[in-house]
């Protein structure tokens, strides 16, 4: 179950322009490229002499790079501190000529950076700095503000929770009430310890861990993932669930009463170096699709073409519309 190239790039022409608001929470994705060459005299530990350094979007900052890439025009809303890490973002985020009019400055908390050591092509370590948490109410208001604002001007909503403060139940409260309004489809990547705050989304993309959670039964096999796919959408009242299943694809399920079970869609992975970030691929690529009228199974196959791209790559990475393109090309040359 896949996109014809033809029908592929039809649809990734259509994403061209579509305005998809991004809320959740920023991050900042820090790397340190090195090599490795002997061990520490102090420590039974590598010793990794830094070459290169590079800084990239993460978290739901990476949804909207991946809007960027894909041709989408992304609005984001989340928090950040006026500290070195969120000068950086604001400013990838200028580069990138993504709006900033929906960011909220939180004094209270540092901007979340993710430091990963990269020893020749090996993610050798990874530092987290944040201070998750729900936040103060003035932050909030400000968020919930900028949302109601900017919910009407677009096509699609993306909740990129990571649970480290921005979604909560006064933000939640106020996407259910404008996304009705406005007839605007809102999708979830999910964290579990949240799951209340999805009640009635348009779409969750849980990976199989999160799915498990979700659900609360096991979550691997064909069987399992199909019983647990029903299970959240009967207790969230969600129209559908893609699962991203790694290296089994994923499975995508809906409302339609002729097709019950779950659409089973192989994985386009060839070669996997990076998973870092794949989700935030798949659920920007789908919230465009959606976005630009695309049905959800093209939506998803697409998604799933990106993503297969995706984590051929080394570290937080994007696809352009080209590169999906070009992999479809490779294939038929086969």
């Amino acid at each position: 179950m896949r996109l014809d190239k033809d029908h592929a790039a039809e649809l990734l022409g259509r994403i061209q322009g579509r305005r998809v608001l991004v809320l959740g929470d920023l991050m900042l994705d820090e790397y340190l490229f090195g090599e490795v060459n002997r061990i520490s005299p102090e420590a039974p530990v590598p010793i990794v002499r830094v070459t290169r350094e590079n800084w990239v979007l993460g978290g739901a900052a990476n949804v909207a790079a991946n809007l960027v890439a894909l041709g989408a025009v992304p609005h984001v809303v989340g928090t950040l501190q006026k500290d070195v890490a969120g000068e950086r973002l604001m400013g990838i985020l200028g580069r990138l000529g993504i709006a900033r009019d929906g960011l909220v400055l939180d004094s209270s908390r540092p901007t979340i950076i993710k430091t990963r050591v990269i020893g020749q092509t090996q993610q050798m370590l990874r530092i987290d700095r944040e201070e998750a948490g729900a936040l103060e109410g003035d932050v909030i208001a400000d968020l919930a503000e900028r949302l109601a604002k900017l919910i009407p001007e677009c096509g699609a909503l993306v909740v990129s929770d990571y649970a480290k403060g921005v979604i909560g139940p006064e933000v939640m409260e106020v996407v259910h009430g404008r996304c009705k309004a406005h007839g605007i489809p809102w999708i979830v990547d999910p964290k579990p310890v949240h799951k209340a705050l999805y009640q009635g989304a348009t779409l969750m993309t849980p990976n199989t861990k999160e799915t498990a959670e979700l659900a609360g039964v096991p979550a691997k096999t064909d069987a399992e993932v199909t019983h647990a796919g029903h299970a959240i959408m009967q207790a969230l009242n969600v129209q559908g669930v893609l699962i991203t299943r790694s290296e089994k694809g994923m499975a995508l399920f809906t409302q339609d009463e002729a097709h019950r079970e779950p659409w089973m869609i192989p994985t386009e992975a060839r070669e996997v170096f990076d998973v870092s970030g794949a989700g935030d691929t798949v659920i920007a690529t789908f919230a465009a699709a959606v976005a630009a009228g695309a049905d959800w199974k093209d939506a998803a196959m697409l998604a799933n073409a990106a993503a297969g791209h995706v984590v051929a790559k080394v570290g937080t990475a994007t696809v352009t519309p080209e590169e999906i393109l070009t992999k479809y090309q490779e294939q038929e040359a086969r």
